[in-house]
């Protein structure tokens, strides 16, 4: 394989890559400051007056919208994705011994780890606060014990 073609390949696979990348990292980042603008919202509230209990209990409600399984499926479907472009890469690179100029690889297998490292930072931050928050949020709520029949 020429090295022209590597590069047009890989120039396409990493486009595609950056873009996936760079609107799920926005996505990631939106729920995150949502996660902790709820996370405030249950703190500043935590007065026994009659808003402060309506404001606790919308927070329990956004909780449920806010903090769900999707985030963690598309970051590891995207971080798959990623890791198997840079394989690709590396692997047709190494097998068909294409050379390519000073530093070219190492910006490229630099993108991949720093845009797969952002979303796992994003990805777990957010998991830390929507768990804490879920296990306040669970002890100030407590599920009724099921009635005995």
């Amino acid at each position: 394989m020429e090295s022209t073609t590597l590069v047009s390949l890989s120039g396409s696979l990493m486009s595609l890559f950056g873009l996936l990348v760079s609107l799920f990292s926005i996505h990631l980042g939106n729920w995150l400051s949502k996660l902790q603008a709820l996370r405030t919202k249950w703190d500043v509230n935590s007065g026994s007056g009659d808003s402060e209990r309506a404001a606790r209990r919308e927070c329990r409600f956004a909780l449920v919208e806010i903090y769900n399984w999707q985030p963690f499926v598309m970051t590891t479907i995207i971080a798959g994705f990623g890791v198997a472009v840079l394989c690709f890469f590396n692997g047709v690179r190494l097998a068909a011994q294409v050379s390519f100029p000073s530093g070219y690889v190492g910006l490229y297998n630099g993108f991949f780890g720093i845009m797969i490292t952002l979303q796992i930072v994003l990805l777990v931050w957010g998991c830390l606060v929507g768990s804490k928050l879920k296990a306040d949020v669970d002890k100030a709520y407590k599920a009724p014990a099921p009635k005995a029949k």
